[in-house]
């Protein structure tokens, strides 16, 4: 499968349906490449044609794709970046995990941190609250809100109101795309609102993405460039757009 179609895949797997005009935006190619490549998926059995869009066949399909689909694309790269972000997890840490494939890699890493105690780690994705289930060095502090179930996340003002009070430490998000004129975006408003909220409260702020993610954007910016600490990424991101995110005085670290 061609890698556009994965990511027109997950576009479709966090929305009732998707326009072309949507995804020629969001991919940058032309809506004629979208019609294309959604008339291939149709073929395929994966999506269902709309006028002037799509969305996946039906709604076990949709949910699968949702967690599945992402949490396989990448993985090893992801798994390293996960591997490399939970190094700056310290004994007796507040922080905070975002309901990201890349972070959930994370949670998998920090597992194995027995030498850690008494972590604090607020998810806001259910994937990532289970993978975590069982580690007694560990406390997991749910947040209320509503339950996406094409992702997973928990988002909405219950989340918010959550917060107030409590002291994150550090944040680890991840990101649909990254560049220095749009910054850290993501393409699900309910989700941008949060982050929005989250790096406004957090004292250090890691952003945890795969080389794809750079030059591209989504929706809408939950974070400008000088409100990041660090950024994990992995051999494949582009070296123009790292140097570029350091001269913004960003860390930017290479999980190899």
């Amino acid at each position: 499968m061609l890698p556009r179609h994965q990511k027109i895949l997950k576009l479709l797997a966090g929305k009732e349906n998707v326009s072309v005009s949507e995804l020629s935006s969001l991919l940058d190619v032309s809506e004629v490449t979208i019609r294309t490549d959604l008339n291939s998926l149709a073929k395929q059995g994966k999506v269902d044609r709309l006028h002037g869009g799509a969305h996946l066949v039906e709604e076990r399909v949709r949910q699968e794709y949702s967690f599945q689909t992402r949490k396989s694309l990448d993985s090893q790269k992801k798994q390293k970046i996960g591997e490399l972000a939970a190094k700056f997890v310290d004994s007796l840490d507040s922080v905070l995990f975002d309901a990201s494939t890349t972070v959930l890699a994370m949670a998998h890493a920090l597992r194995k941190r027995e030498e850690l105690k008494d972590v604090t780690v607020i998810p806001t994705g259910i994937w990532t609250a289970i993978e975590l289930m069982g580690c007694n060095n560990i406390n997991v502090l749910l947040p209320g809100g509503y339950l996406r179930h094409t992702s997973g996340s928990i988002t909405g003002l219950p989340t918010s109101d959550f917060f107030n009070g409590l002291i994150i430490q550090k944040a680890f998000l991840g990101a649909w795309g990254i560049s220095c004129e749009n910054g850290f975006t993501d393409t699900h408003l309910l989700e941008i609102e949060l982050k929005k909220f989250i790096v406004s409260r957090a004292k250090k702020v890691f952003i945890l993405v795969d080389g794809n993610k750079f030059r591209q954007t989504g929706l809408s910016a939950f974070a400008d460039i000088n409100k990041i600490s660090t950024v994990i990424t992995d051999s494949s991101a582009p070296l123009d757009e790292i140097e570029k995110l350091r001269s913004a005085n960003i860390e930017v670290l290479i999980a190899t």
